[in-house]
């Protein structure tokens, strides 16, 4: 009886998601997963650390704005005209590269934030080039390894 109650109260450190689903909802939603999935952990990782490390706020706005600046950039020549379009072309651009970084920036704080709380370790390079489909196989690996 208390071993499974123990299980019971043992809670994975992050829901656990095939990563072939991942990736085919980061391929269909056209990267808008990205945000959703990390909001989407959001009681998660808050429940993992004392203070906020990764700005939730931001991810909130910067998944807005990725499903703005894709209508925008698909409708924009029954929108706007040319010059027009050249602003919210360079404001998609800019808006771009502050996306990736803070994807980045939220991808290696949860690596911290994991590695503080449990015994997964991850491996930088992997980590860099596969961000949150890199954690999210970490943590299903980890999960199956404990079941």
């Amino acid at each position: 009886m208390e071993v499974s109650a123990s299980k019971q109260n043992e809670q994975p450190l992050l829901k656990k998601v095939p990563i072939w689903l991942m990736i085919l909802l980061s391929v269909l939603s056209l990267g808008f997963y990205l945000g959703f999935w990390l909001l989407n952990r959001k009681r998660d990782l808050n429940a993992l650390q004392s203070t906020n490390h990764i700005p939730f706020t931001l991810w909130t706005i910067s998944t807005v704005l990725l499903i703005v600046f894709f209508f925008l950039n698909t409708f924009n020549h029954f929108i706007f005209s040319n010059i027009g379009y050249l602003y919210v072309e360079s404001m998609d651009t800019i808006f771009t590269f502050f996306f990736i970084g803070l994807l980045y920036y939220s991808a290696f704080r949860i690596r911290e934030l994991i590695e503080e709380t449990s015994t997964i370790t991850f491996n930088k390079y992997l980590l860099f080039f596969f961000h949150i489909f890199y954690i999210q196989y970490k943590v299903n690996q980890n999960t199956a390894a404990k079941a």
